[in-house]
């Protein structure tokens, strides 16, 4: 209601009929152009009072998922609107509690679509003594963030196996070399000692370990990864990190900084993949440190920026060149004497599967900062908004 109208509510006794009809005419035609609005919004809108009674639902959410059929559903109780049980369920929960917001998922079966996607944000209204759901179709979305993943995967592997076909040619090369050497001795002597043929044989053993190697890395690297996600604190799976660390860091007389965030949101991970992420890079460090390095650290911090929980791993160790950060994360390149070159491919992969990234950072000469980042879940981020707005 706009603030004339409430001013003219307060002396409607002293106005004309000619005024007061105007008035109404107005707010009809604001009502008609804002039902117009959400009725072409691609939002479904609907409106429960406290006690349960739908206020108002607007056209688009009659086509986004299956409703009761009524002549009217206004002041009609929701249990007797909705017939999706998974929806009415959470609608009737958050009735119930004293969430300010809360967002959820749901699939509806369209026979038009197929399955329908929709994501849904609730919000409670005070003023109103109502809350107010917001349905929103992500089919097309979810779709296409499928096909985008499968063809990233698709190119990814592609990729990597031009990497391990390069790769498998220098020990197939040495095992064909090796192989014709003995050929050579058994044409020239017609016979081989015991210690001549295991001075070769040792050497194709090698390199058929080291195509082994290749291989079963290359499988790891792009077999669908099972991904268990659960609710973890980030700050725990540092701890047990550090845990596994420190003493091997010690050691190697590099010092180890530790800064937690303090009310860290929980986020959904793979509590194991994601140690092991944090392992590799804190390992990655330790090798890049450069022996002569006076005062070698390595410091890991977590922090909240943009919705996003992040984990920092970062040393004074050799650093790269800008050439060699925008190749670290391509299978198979490697600045290190020894390795496949995957590690950091895998990372990238495990944090995609989380919906989150993986940053570097780097001098040469001065060090290096990889950040990780997994998005805070939707009920995380109004919690937060709730605790900023209460300070």
């Amino acid at each position: 209601m706009s603030q004339f109208v409430k001013k003219a509510s307060t002396k409607i006794e002293k106005l004309p009929a000619e005024e007061i009809l105007r008035i109404i005419d107005t707010q009809n035609s604001d009502l008609k152009i804002r039902n117009v609005i959400l009725d072409n919004s691609f939002e479904g809108s609907l409106m429960v009072s406290d006690s349960g009674n739908v206020m108002y639902l607007n056209n688009t959410l009659t086509s986004l998922m299956p409703l009761a059929s009524r002549k009217k559903y206004a002041d009609v109780n929701v249990s007797k609107v909705i017939v999706n049980n998974e929806i009415l369920s959470f609608i009737k929960s958050f009735l119930q509690s004293s969430d300010n917001h809360k967002s959820e998922f749901f699939e509806v079966d369209d026979p038009s679509v197929g399955t329908r996607a929709l994501d849904c944000s609730a919000t409670r209204l005070f003023e109103y003594e109502a809350c107010l759901f917001i349905f929103r179709d992500v089919t097309f979305f979810n779709r296409f963030k499928e096909e985008f993943r499968k063809n990233e995967s698709l190119a990814q592997m592609t990729t990597m196996a031009a990497g391990v076909a390069h790769e498998i040619k220098n020990p197939l090369a040495s095992i064909s070399i090796y192989l014709q050497l003995m050929d050579k001795m058994m044409e020239k002597n017609g016979s081989m000692t015991r210690e001549e043929a295991h001075k070769y044989l040792d050497v194709v053993s090698e390199e058929v370990d080291r195509i082994n190697k290749i291989a079963v890395d290359f499988l790891f690297a792009v077999k669908p990864m099972k991904v268990d996600l659960s609710v973890c604190n980030i700050n725990d799976i540092v701890r047990k990190t550090v845990d596994v660390v420190k003493a091997e860091l010690a050691e190697k007389g590099i010092e180890l900084g530790v800064n937690l965030a303090t009310s860290l949101p929980k986020v959904f991970a793979d509590c194991s993949l994601m140690q092991q992420s944090i392992l590799n890079l804190v390992k990655n460090a330790m090798q890049a440190m450069p022996q002569d390095r006076k005062n070698p650290s390595i410091v890991i911090s977590t922090f909240i920026e943009s919705d996003m929980v992040k984990i920092s791993v970062q040393d004074n160790g050799c650093g790269m060149t800008e050439d060699q950060m925008s190749k670290i994360f391509e299978p198979y390149y490697t600045t290190k004497s020894s390795g496949t070159g995957l590690g950091l491919t895998v990372l990238f992969k495990i944090m995609k599967q989380h919906g989150g990234d993986v940053t570097v950072h780097s001098t040469q000469g001065e060090g290096s900062e990889f950040i990780l980042q997994i998005p805070v879940p939707q009920n995380e981020r109004f919690r937060i908004a709730d605790t900023r707005q209460g300070e």
